[in-house]
């Protein structure tokens, strides 16, 4: 998704320090990033899981619904399977990896956009794996 971001420039005027903002990556940052940002955290991870996928298939052009499993009391686990472009190895350690990043920001065929959305299971969960098909390769992440 394209987002609207006002370019704002800043002109200083005489001999001032100036500094640019910064993030601590540490797990204060990352609790609130993942545990902090969503109000009903299952809704939450049902909702960013099922637009990745859903992102997923837009990317491949394919057009046939995603899989989704919700929890019983003799399965007790979530799970999505998309059958869209999958992941690369190398997407997955740097750009799944990087909260904030983003691949979807350059149209509106996308949901996602703002690269947090990947973490929600995290605000319910210490773990969650990933399954990529890609390239005919299968890797299982976590």
């Amino acid at each position: 998704m394209i987002l609207n971001e006002a370019k704002k420039d800043v002109v200083v005027g005489g001999d001032f320090e100036t500094q640019q903002f910064s993030i601590l990556a540490n797990a204060k940052a990352f609790d609130i990033l993942t545990s902090k940002v969503y109000t009903n955290r299952v809704k939450a991870v049902i909702r960013e899981i099922s637009t990745n996928a859903w992102d997923s298939h837009q990317d491949a052009g394919n057009p046939d619904p995603f899989d989704v499993h919700l929890p019983t009391d003799l399965e007790p686990w979530f799970s999505v399977r998309d059958y869209g472009t999958g992941i690369s190895h190398e997407q997955m350690m740097s750009l799944y990896t990087e909260f904030f990043r983003s691949t979807r920001t350059s149209s509106n065929d996308f949901c996602g956009a703002l690269g947090i959305g990947r973490m929600a299971p995290l605000c319910i969960s210490d773990s969650f794996t990933v399954t990529s098909w890609f390239n005919g390769c299968k890797r299982v992440y976590s």
